[in-house]
């Protein structure tokens, strides 16, 4: 019996069935994990860790094959140069999003605090999620 292994884990389900539809069509069996869940709630994706892609252990080799000819980037291999790297980790598994620490400023906060509602704008940063840094 043959194991099954995570290939990838993509943050964006649209792109994670695009490279499922990619490989089914070259013949390489795969399935993603997660993908419904995430597609109804996406505030679950840092929590669920994204949509996984699996594949066979035998046709890891194929399926990287596959998607370096299409050019398919995956989240875990190296990209062009604009890239952001963690100055903590030397991760490119970065990405541009809400802020988990300091979410919220102080005039922010006071204005939400006076119109007692859930305070309105939230800072993004870039978040690695490797090592949970913030820059």
């Amino acid at each position: 019996m043959d194991k099954i292994i995570v290939l990838t884990t993509f943050y964006n389900p649209i792109e994670a069935n695009i490279v499922k539809a990619r490989l089914l069509d070259s013949g390489v069996q795969c399935f993603l994990s997660d993908e419904n869940s995430i597609t109804l709630n996406p505030l679950y994706t840092q929590a669920y860790g994204g949509v996984r892609l699996h594949v066979f252990e035998k046709d890891i080799p194929l399926a990287k094959s596959i998607l370096q000819d299409e050019n398919v980037q995956l989240p875990d291999e190296e990209t062009e140069p604009g890239v952001e790297v963690c100055p903590n980790c030397g991760s490119n598994h970065v990405g541009f999003v809400q802020a988990t620490k300091k979410r919220f400023g102080l005039l922010t906060m006071i204005v939400s605090f006076a119109l007692m509602v859930y305070p309105f704008h939230v800072k993004k940063t870039y978040h690695c999620f490797d090592c949970e840094h913030e820059f």
